[in-house]
């Protein structure tokens, strides 16, 4: 059972970009044969040309001029209006929720049903292993729909319209918010942002057609009586309206023959991460009962609406449903609730009170011995990574309830300033503190701080001390995503301070741990992918022949960080290699690093090269680490934190180990 899971979200992200492969080439045939089209168009035109010339026949040559002069013409508008469409989106999910008149929801807000959404969608994150991302309500949108959208899990970003918020239970809710996320841990998201550039392509065809006319009819064209060329402009832009028209209704035959299976497999995965059909369920018979249902007004809801939980675009013609982004309501609410009436609900009156908040069945004790079956008994060898390799791309109804468990944990002052700009930098400062050794190196971290002159911070890292010294290990990476959110909000001065501190605060000690390591680099990598900074990787690599330096470090890092015995860091290094040896193609050369070669910059350039691994490459990677980190059987927290941070430097998310996983 766990292999599976493991396989589906490679494979699932092969499957991505195996859509987007498809997605290229059926756009590609589309502009062809538009510009074939205007082509045809272009002689037409070219005719008419000639036979206003009397006495002399149609010149070929000219006509085939004429033809590829407008076929280029065409392309050069298409491919512009693409990119330009693009290039506006460039920001990432952001982009797209600003577009659509959105406003990011503070993470600090004590608005009650602002602070309900915000909960759902941290515990989702948490227990999904991706970064919390930032939340934006659509104000103006009293219709009951959400979205998710970015480039990458790490830049991706929730939307809810008001209705939402105000229209919906706590249970329907998170149906909807796991229905998001599925798109998040499936690869969806690139593919419906380059869809949103394929349509502004291809639709500037019909307003250069609408310009022409215009032209013609208001313009000094259109007022000159001689004026030859009038018969010629107004079949150009009548043609071209025409292409454009049957171009565009094309490319959202593409977008929708996309989007609707990808909502089927979401609704199927957030009954899945749930375990509560009536949750997704009831959200979809409250969109279906409610009168304007899920229907966004914003001027961008056609071209976006592939990216909604519910159909943005009002649909009523034959030609409206073919070209509908989603399913049918009907066939949504059976397929997630079989034994449907065919009843509807309304939306949940504005100023109702909240209901009472379902907390998923099972405690502490449940959930360990759920994993204790799973496990069946001591793992061994390769088996004992497999626990480790079932929570890649997955999450669990468990996973929401230790997630909601890991929150209630953190200390309610820590949580407090990590959602809050100003103090969540004093929280990842005071991580980064060495509480436990009351000495020169805790004397020189405070006066790093009280160099940088902002006494708030410093002292607000001195009123955490005694909470940030008793942090449990398992809290620090959901902190550092709580952070995330806040942290994205400061402005560039902060930011480029932020760093320098979290730097000097880590080298205090003239060293940097691997703890300290990965928590720098999860914040920095996370920051930039929200700033637009980092890109997500391509891929170049599709075997693991030609990196072993690479490969090498990343096990040795790993191997050396659950060492207790002399020559078990070797060991388990050799057992996690093996696994790499056995991938198809040529065997990359592995050696186990010496520890003067452990350096934090030779493992920043290994996982840059990492990160353009294949999905597959990726996967056989992690399950080396992950034999790696049970060779011995049991999990340390550094481990478990070390597993996962190179694990969403990869770009994989992978949620918090279970409590049976904690072997020790």
């Amino acid at each position: 059972m766990a292999e599976l899971q493991t396989m589906d979200f490679f494979g699932r992200q092969d499957s991505a970009r195996k859509r987007t492969h498809l997605l290229v080439a059926l756009y590609i045939a589309a502009v062809v044969l538009t510009c074939l089209a205007v082509a045809a168009l272009a002689i037409i035109a070219g005719l008419i040309l000639h036979d206003d010339q009397a006495g002399r026949g149609p010149d070929p040559v000219a006509l085939l001029t004429f033809g590829g002069g407008g076929a280029a013409a065409a392309a050069l508008l298409i491919a512009g209006g693409t990119a330009y469409r693009i290039s506006e989106l460039r920001g990432g999910g952001a982009s797209v929720a600003l577009s659509l008149g959105g406003r990011p929801i503070d993470p600090s807000t004590r608005d009650e049903d602002e602070r309900r959404v915000l909960n759902v969608v941290e515990e989702m994150a948490i227990a999904s292993g991706v970064p919390v991302p930032p939340v934006y309500m659509l104000e103006q949108e009293g219709s009951i729909n959400a979205f998710a959208a970015g480039y990458s899990p790490g830049d991706a970003v929730i939307g809810v319209t008001k209705g939402c918020v105000h229209g919906l239970s706590r249970d329907e809710l998170q149906g909807v918010m796991a229905h998001e996320f599925s798109h998040i841990l499936n690869g969806d998201m690139r593919l419906n942002v380059r869809l949103i550039g394929i349509l502004g392509g291809i639709v500037l065809l019909s307003l250069a057609g609408y310009t022409l006319m215009r032209a013609t009819f208001y313009g000094s064209i259109g007022r000159s009586k001689d004026n030859k060329a009038v018969p010629i402009i107004l079949v150009v832009g009548v043609g071209l309206i025409i292409i454009g028209g049957i171009g565009s209704m094309f490319a959202r035959l593409i977008q929708a023959a996309v989007s609707r299976q990808r909502e089927f497999l979401a609704d199927a995965s957030a009954v899945q991460f749930t375990r509560n059909p009536d949750g997704i369920g009831d959200a979809l018979r409250r969109i279906a009962g409610g009168s304007s249902r899920s229907v966004i007004r914003n001027a961008h809801s056609r071209e976006m609406s592939h990216l909604f939980f519910g159909n943005a675009v009002k649909q009523s013609s034959f030609f409206g449903s073919v070209l509908a982004s989603h399913p049918p309501l009907k066939q949504r609410i059976r397929r997630v609730l079989p034994k449907w009436d065919g009843t509807l609900l309304k939306p949940l009156p504005p100023k109702a009170p909240p209901p009472s908040r379902k907390r998923a069945p099972g405690p502490r004790e449940k959930l360990e011995a759920i994993m204790q079956e799973r496990m069946g008994g001591a793992p061994t060898g390769a088996a004992a990574a497999l626990p480790l390799l079932a929570l890649i791309g997955t999450a669990s109804i468990e996973h929401a309830s230790l997630a909601r468990t890991l929150l209630d944990r953190i200390p309610p002052a820590m949580k407090d300033a990590a959602r809050d700009p100003y103090g969540c930098r004093a929280v990842i400062y005071a991580m980064l503190m060495h509480w436990g050794r009351e000495g020169a190196d805790l004397k020189r971290q405070f006066d790093i701080l009280d160099a940088r002159g902002d006494t708030g911070v410093a002292n607000l890292v001195r009123s955490l001390s005694d909470d940030a010294h008793k942090l449990a290990p398992d809290l620090r990476l959901p902190l550092v995503d709580l952070c995330l959110g806040a942290l994205a909000l400061l402005s560039e001065s902060q930011h480029d301070a932020f760093r320098t501190t979290m730097y000097e605060l880590a080298m205090a000690d003239d060293k940097l741990t691997p703890r300290e390591w990965a928590l720098m680099r999860i914040i920095e990598t996370h920051l930039d992918e929200r700033r637009g900074v980092r890109k997500p990787a391509r891929v170049r690599y599709y075997a693991l022949g030609q990196l072993g330096p690479q490969l090498s470090a990343m096990l040795g890092d790993i191997a050396r960080t659950g060492t207790r015995e002399p020559g078990e860091a070797e060991t388990s290094f050799e057992a996690g290699a093996e696994i790499l040896r056995q991938a198809k193609g040529m065997v990359p050369d592995l050696a186990m690093p010496s520890a003067e070669d452990r350096t934090p910059a030779k493992l920043d350039r290994a996982l840059a090269d990492l990160r353009e691994l294949s999905p597959r490459m990726k996967q056989r990677l992690l399950e080396a680490a992950a034999v790696v980190v049970a060779y011995d059987h049991e999990v340390t927290p550094g481990e478990a934190d070390l597993l996962r941070a190179f694990a969403d430097l990869l770009g994989v998310p992978m949620p918090p180990l279970l409590p049976g996983q904690h072997l020790t």
